[in-house]
């Protein structure tokens, strides 16, 4: 299959070059289609949950604490504990390193710092009330490998930007238990580049390139609880439904020097981001320390294949292609995330946390995209009040479990022309910085 696939690639060129028409060309990029669309919806480990610098420094457990603006992100129901208006700030870097050795190659992602932000506004209207206004970008991906290494046929370059507006509301129905609902619309962007192989008349060129970029946007709703009911013991409960958001854009082929054409053509597919339900608790009853433990469900099994539909349709081997499907079959995941916090006087804490987070991604469909394992996460950070002011500082190194690759991915049961298997390895330095004014 692969022997006929690659003449038929190289043939279809070929014969492009040679007559002028778009026929080959076109089997060329459709072919090319069905390897973008196993990455449409990126990779398992996109889901970014570094929204907050005292969550960052506790390993993320803080859905039963959440009293900071953040809240908004973690629990909303949280938001009555604060009893003056708070604007909160945020700007999170994290530095990735990917690597790969199969077949007698190795090769490295290239090194890139990618940023994300988040702001949040959280107005006490009442004793019993509270609103809150958050924006941030709750998925995130990024990957960009050699132009030449084993799977550039795969994949190159792939990005996954989003962004989230959450109004919430909070309301104390008890003196010791509050509810929040909240409302999301979600903005989503991917941008994904990969090689292909050109040869005419038996003579091999460098690679050409294809390129899809989609952009689109979709609801969604957040819910959460928060009980103390013994002083210093509180639980929280946070869920936030999952998004469907259909993706409108191009796809475009290019072809080396001197060889001439190109195609382009509009392209759509959704992206279903996940629902997922956190519970924690806190417990400070020992003071000056505050422990947590949070479990986070997110049901990924909703990415159960990734489909792009193409418009007008693409010619392969002479038939219309109207539609491209990839077999994803990601299963739900768990998150374990331990924290505390030192509270060394009223002017600074120490945090510190530990999360041990599964893959959601089988081994029949693990792809070189983002290459996901099962992930240790170390954290730490400190908050420090001047006045009116907090700043927060908090590191994560992420060191996931190396895994091997060893299967085929298909779309329309065509395989890809290099698998890329092999052992692949990864770790993520994360730093993130915030400042918060209290009213």
């Amino acid at each position: 299959m692969l022997s006929f696939l690659g003449m038929l690639i190289f043939n279809s060129v070929g014969k492009s070059v040679r007559h002028g028409n778009s026929f080959g060309l076109a089997t060329m990029v459709a072919v090319s289609l069905f390897f973008w669309c196993t990455s449409s919806a990126g990779a398992a480990g996109f889901a970014l949950m570094q929204q907050g610098t005292a969550a960052m420094g506790q390993g993320n457990a803080f859905v039963a604490e959440a009293n900071d603006a953040s809240a908004i992100f973690y629990n909303p129901a949280g938001l009555n504990q604060i009893k003056r208006a708070q604007v909160y700030q945020g700007s999170f870097f994290n530095y990735p390193d990917r690597e790969y050795s199969g077949g007698g190659q190795d090769s490295q992602t290239n090194h890139r710092l990618y940023r994300s932000l988040t702001a949040y506004i959280a107005i006490p209207v009442h004793d019993r009330v509270a609103l809150g206004l958050g924006f941030f970008s709750p998925f995130g991906m990024g990957t960009v490998w050699p132009p030449t290494w084993a799977g550039r046929y795969i994949t190159t370059f792939s990005s996954l930007h989003t962004y989230n507006l959450n109004p919430v509301i909070s309301v104390k129905v008890l003196d010791n238990l509050s509810l929040a609902a909240g409302f999301d619309v979600l903005w989503s962007k991917v941008r994904l580049k990969r090689k292909t192989p050109v040869v005419v008349r038996g003579r091999a060129f460098p690679d050409g390139e294809t390129e899809f970029t989609g952009e689109g946007s979709g609801a969604g709703y957040n819910l959460g609880l928060h009980y103390e009911p013994l002083t210093g013991v509180k639980l929280g409960v946070a869920y936030r439904s999952q998004i469907k958001v259909n993706h409108h854009g191009g796809f475009t082929s290019s072809l080396p020097v001197p060889l001439p054409g190109g195609v382009a053509t509009s392209a759509e597919g959704a992206i279903v981001y996940p629902p997922s339900l956190t519970m924690g608790i806190s417990y400070s009853r020992f003071k000056p320390f505050t422990f947590e433990f949070d479990t986070t469900w997110t049901g990924w099994s909703s990415y159960a294949k990734s489909k792009v539909n193409l418009n007008p349709p693409m010619l392969a081997t002479g038939i219309p292609t109207t539609t491209l499907t990839t077999p994803k079959n990601w299963h739900d995941a768990w998150a374990f995330r331990f924290g505390a916090n030192y509270e060394v006087n009223e002017w600074m804490k120490l945090r510190a946390g530990y999360i041990y987070d599964l893959t959601p991604v089988p081994d029949t469909s693990f792809d070189p995209q983002v290459p996901d394992a099962n992930r240790h996460i170390f954290t730490v950070g400190q908050d420090l009040k001047i006045m009116r002011f907090t700043i927060g500082i908090a590191y994560n190194y992420i060191l996931s479990e190396s895994r091997t690759k060893n299967n085929t991915i298909v779309t329309n049961g065509v395989p890809a022309l290099l698998q890329a298997n092999g052992r692949y390895n990864s770790d993520v330095h994360s730093l993130g910085l915030s400042w918060s004014f209290q009213f």
